[in-house]
């Protein structure tokens, strides 16, 4: 071999092992945990005030930090179905305080406080700032954090979101849950309202979501209730310098279509897309179609 050739040869045997170990590093990165392994591939993190936080951690390690939080009585796996179309970013799905393997504190379920837990999730993490997504009680969050702590988020996205429970959701809430005996019943009638859907959702996704969300404490069921019942995020609104989309569906049977109109009051440079036909879990119902377009505001 000439002293020419050898270099070369080198240069490429070198190349063709880093491929090999970027390959195999991308492939797990790119690892999303199926709806059995969901809960056992949770991670967990002591935050500075002493809170635990679950949280699944997903995609590529070197993309952009996407911060995603679930709604009301769910948890991180509420986003299982559409991490598969954000995989190239660096997922963190978070288990709200009270919610899913993180703690079970009786008292701080305000978006205020949960959006503080979360600042103390992404410090943990030494992530500066990140883009924020939000469904339904995720939303308030991700708002209520992009509002009081505007530098940490540069990104926003808000999924079947309000700034407030219109009163005809927690009236029903109120009433439903008046007299309930916790743990829930995952078959009883009050979980099939809840987890009703206009469009289908798959199966075993939402077979093991109902059952986590009726496990969870009367702490957590009736706390979160109380804390939507006297807020509003109406005026931290005008703080958020972040980007935002949001995606609501037509059929929602939580946030109706005044609520919508006073979103786009308040965020008046929003974009805002309907879907319709799909309810207040659009991103179950249609989690490629979600997945897509959030994945597609986040890069423009």
């Amino acid at each position: 071999m000439s002293l020419l050739k050898k270099p070369v040869v080198v240069v490429l045997t070198l190349l063709l092992m880093a491929s090999i170990v970027l390959h195999s590093a991308w492939a797990q990165a790119l690892s999303i945990p199926s709806q059995r392994a969901w809960a056992g591939s949770k991670d967990v993190v002591t935050l500075a005030d002493g809170q635990q936080l679950a949280y699944v951690e997903a995609g590529n390690p070197t993309g952009k930090p996407l911060v995603m939080i679930h709604g009301y009585t769910d948890n991180s796996r509420s986003w299982s179905l559409v991490a598969p179309y954000l995989r190239h970013r660096h997922l963190f799905m978070l288990d709200l305080p009270g919610h899913g393997a993180s703690s079970k504190p009786a008292t701080g379920f305000d978006t205020a406080s949960l959006a503080h837990e979360v600042v103390g999730f992404m410090n943990s993490k030494h992530l500066g700032s990140a883009d924020i997504a939000g469904h339904s009680l995720g939303s308030m969050t991700a708002a209520t954090l992009a509002g009081l702590y505007p530098d940490r988020v540069d990104k926003l996205v808000l999924l079947s979101s309000g700034t407030r429970l219109p009163d005809a959701a927690l009236d029903w809430l109120w009433d439903s849950l008046a007299g309930q005996h916790f743990p829930l019943d995952a078959d009883s009638s009050f979980m099939d309202e809840w987890y009703t859907n206009p469009s289908p959702v798959d199966p075993s996704f939402l077979r093991h979501e109902r059952s986590e969300s009726a496990r969870l404490p009367a702490t957590t069921w009736l706390g979160v209730l109380r804390a939507l019942s006297v807020t509003d995020w109406s005026y931290v609104a005008r703080r958020i310098k972040a980007p935002t989309l949001i995606l609501w569906g037509d059929q929602d049977s939580i946030f109706d279509a005044g609520s919508q109109a006073h979103l786009k009051q308040v965020l008046p440079k929003a974009q805002y897309s309907t879907y319709h036909g799909n309810g207040h879990n659009m991103l179950w119902e249609q989690p490629q179609k979600v997945g897509q377009q959030i994945d597609d505001f986040l890069h423009r």
